[in-house]
């Protein structure tokens, strides 16, 4: 028989759960919202946690997906949305790039030919997470 008194890990499951009890608890304060911003810190104390290892949040996001929810690392923060909400955005086909009038994309990037030196320009982001501190 477990001691009552002794700290345990709560599961990836238990940790999925608790989180969609606090989406939901925010959601009767007003609008219902999608999307959500968690610090590392709101996590690991929601989850009882000194870190946040990847398998593990991978694990509650297996969880969070029975749920309708997806949750992912973007950067310096954790997000979730909800997954039903993704289906409305825009999709994105690779035809755009290699279908392009007057380009042969596709042939230069099997034959190692594409020029990603004149295209590097597009990892320059206009907000530098690291710039904040």
């Amino acid at each position: 028989m477990r001691d009552p008194l002794a700290p345990r890990l709560l599961t990836a499951q238990e940790c999925a759960i608790l989180l969609l009890r606090l989406i939901e608890l925010r959601n009767q304060e007003g609008t219902p919202t999608s999307r959500v911003r968690l610090s590392d810190l709101t996590l690991r104390r929601l989850w009882g946690r000194h870190r946040l290892d990847r398998e593990f949040v991978e694990e509650v996001q297996e969880w969070l997906f029975r749920g309708g929810w997806t949750i992912f690392f973007a950067g310096s923060t954790y997000a979730a949305i909800k997954t039903s909400a993704v289906l409305n955005w825009s999709r994105l086909s690779s035809k755009r790039l290699f279908e392009e009038v007057g380009t042969d994309d596709l042939r230069f990037i099997q034959n190692g030919d594409f020029d990603f030196a004149q295209h590097a320009r597009l990892l320059a982001s206009e907000v530098d997470i690291y710039d904040s501190e």
